[in-house]
C-alpha cells in the first residue's frame, strides 16, 4: 500500500511540472509573437514632423483707407492676374497676383502671403490677407460670416480648386499670426483683422 501510495505521488509531481513547464512555455510565446495594435485614422491624421504643427506669419495692421492703386496698375489689373478667389455666400470674386507683383498687396487687393504656397504645390498652404472694414479694398470684410462646410473656390493655372471650411479662430493681433493646420492635407488659410485687438483666421481643406 504504502509503495502504491509513493508511485502515485511521484506521477502527481511529474504530472504538475509537466503542467507548469508548459504554462510557463505558452507565456513566453505569447510575449514574442506580440504586436502593437495601432489606431490608423489617428495615425493618419498625425504630422510627422511635430515641429511643424504651426507656422507663424507677418502681417501689416489693417486700415479703412482707400485704394492706393495706380493708373499703371489698373492698366495691368486684368492682364497680369495670376487666379481667382470666389466665396458665393459671402459675394467674394476677387483676383489674386503672384507673389512678386506691385499688386499684390493688402493695400491694393488680396494678399498671397511670400511664404505662401500656390494650390497645386502638394499638402501645401495658400496664405492670402485681406482688410477689414468699410474701405473698398476690405475685401475680407465678411470672411467672419463664414461657417463650418463653407467652400472656397480657387480658379488657378487653369484648374479649380475647392476647399471646405473647417476650422475658424481669432488670435491676438501682434502683427504675427500663428496658423495651425493639418499637414496632411492641402489647405487654403484667409487671415483678416476683427476688431481693434484680434484677426481672424479661417482654414479650409482640399476637397
Amino acid at each position: 500500500m504504502l509503495k502504491v501510495v509513493k508511485n502515485l505521488s511521484i506521477v502527481l509531481i511529474i504530472l504538475g511540472h509537466y503542467c507548469f513547464c508548459s504554462y510557463v512555455l505558452d507565456e513566453m510565446h505569447k510575449a514574442l509573437d506580440y504586436r502593437p495594435v495601432i489606431n490608423e485614422c489617428n495615425k493618419e491624421n498625425v504630422s510627422e514632423d511635430k515641429s511643424e504643427d504651426t507656422l507663424e506669419v507677418k502681417l501689416k495692421e489693417d486700415e479703412e483707407d482707400t485704394p492706393k492703386t495706380t493708373s499703371d496698375d489698373k492698366k495691368t489689373t486684368v492682364s497680369n492676374y495670376l487666379g481667382i478667389i470666389t466665396i458665393e455666400k459671402i459675394g467674394l470674386r476677387q483676383y489674386f497676383y503672384d507673389t512678386d507683383s506691385s499688386l499684390n498687396n493688402v493695400d491694393k487687393g488680396i494678399e498671397v502671403l511670400k511664404s505662401s504656397d500656390m494650390p497645386d504645390k502638394y499638402l501645401g498652404n495658400f496664405i492670402l490677407a485681406s482688410h477689414n472694414g468699410n474701405s473698398s479694398i476690405a475685401y475680407f470684410h465678411r470672411l467672419h460670416e463664414l461657417t463650418y462646410g463653407d467652400i472656397v473656390m480657387v480658379n488657378y493655372k487653369n484648374a479649380l480648386y475647392k476647399y471646405k471650411i473647417s476650422n475658424i479662430y481669432e488670435v491676438s493681433k501682434t502683427g504675427r499670426v500663428i496658423i495651425d493646420r493639418d499637414y496632411n492635407k492641402n489647405a487654403i488659410t484667409m487671415i483678416t483683422c476683427k476688431g481693434d485687438d484680434k484677426q481672424l483666421v479661417v482654414i479650409g481643406y482640399l476637397i
